[in-house]
């Protein structure tokens, strides 16, 4: 497969959803793995899906409208909304739409933090495309890391460091190298690692962790001295204290 036929492929690949288990997907990530042009233009795709996706859930829908739908009723005649009337909510709607075409063809991924959770998120949510290398291995991984120019000396936290780890990958964002680490929790499902260094970012996450939530994803973050983390995997009510 050629880097032009993997574009063809990739641009309809949406994160979070069962394109991850498609064949020609996975064998285009491969070829965005071994192109580096390819595999900046992926990260915009990245980019622009998670903006899309943020959008459009901040869009409300009408609480009258809701009530028709779960109704059922025919609706014969246009209804009014005295909080927002249909031309401002077209009007919203392209805006948004106008907003987030500009956002594709920027040359470059947003840098706030906000913008490198989602995009960490979406690799997470996709480990086929996103694991470089398959080890139990903690320091072969970091030695591989840091041969990719990648952050290796990260710290592990104690919770997580009872985990097995499973592998990794050296992400990049914004030109920025980032580290991913792999553990499996034990039920087929995985916990994913990033670390990056805190200056790529204009809000890094103080000290203190923050705990957070993307798609089905509980996300913990926090900055310590000049390394950024993101800790990301399936929900549990004590998330936080288990694994930091």
């Amino acid at each position: 497969m050629s880097p032009e036929q993997a574009r063809e492929i990739l641009l309809l690949y949406r994160p979070g959803t069962a394109d991850a288990e498609d064949p020609e997907i996975i064998e285009a990530m491969a070829v965005a793995r071994r192109d580096p042009d390819l595999a900046r233009w992926f990260e915009r795709h990245l980019a622009f899906q998670s903006a899309m996706r943020s959008g459009f859930r901040q869009i409300e829908v009408p609480d009258q409208f809701k009530l028709e739908l779960l109704a059922g009723r025919k609706i014969i005649r246009p209804v009014v909304w005295r909080q927002r009337p249909a031309w401002l909510a077209a009007a919203a709607a392209v805006v948004l739409v106008l907003g987030l075409a500009a956002l594709w063809l920027k040359p470059a991924v947003p840098d706030r933090f906000a913008n490198f959770q989602e995009m960490m998120v979406s690799k997470a949510e996709n480990v086929a495309y996103a694991m470089d290398w398959t080890t139990n291995d903690m320091r072969a991984l970091r030695q591989a890391l840091a041969g990719r120019g990648a952050p290796a000396d990260y710290e592990v936290p104690n919770g997580l460091a009872r985990l097995q780890l499973t592998g990794g990958a050296a992400l990049t964002w914004r030109a920025n190298p980032v580290s991913m680490v792999c553990f499996d929790r034990g039920d087929k499902q995985m916990v994913f690692l990033f670390v990056m260094k805190r200056a790529a970012l204009k809000d890094p996450p103080p000290a203190k962790p923050l705990i957070g939530r993307i798609d089905a994803l509980t996300t913990v973050s926090w900055t310590t001295g000049d390394r950024t983390y993101l800790l990301a995997g399936p929900q549990e009510a004590d998330f936080l204290q288990k694994y930091l």
